[in-house]
């Protein structure tokens, strides 16, 4: 049986390689945080930023839904291609 130990840092690292949408950065952060230049701390400031940022898109987006919208959206419609 393999035991491996996962570090709070390869936690982080995986969420920004979830949500961090430019793979250069990605890739510098883990060259420079390989070679000691960045610290943990340095990785959970640039994942609380990236988190924010895309909070705060998605309250935008949720701010800009109409009742209308989700009408639409919930409307009863046949489905295609259902009885051939």
């Amino acid at each position: 049986m393999l035991l491996v130990i996962i570090t709070p840092v390869d936690i982080l690292f995986k969420y920004l390689g979830f949500f961090l949408e430019d793979d250069n950065k990605l890739e510098h952060i883990r060259t420079e945080y390989g070679s000691g230049r960045m610290l943990t701390g340095e990785i959970k400031k640039r994942l609380t930023e990236v988190l924010t940022e895309l909070v705060e898109r998605h309250r935008r987006a949720r701010a800009a839904v109409t009742d209308e919208m989700v009408d639409a959206f919930m409307a009863v419609r046949p489905l295609p291609n259902m009885f051939h």
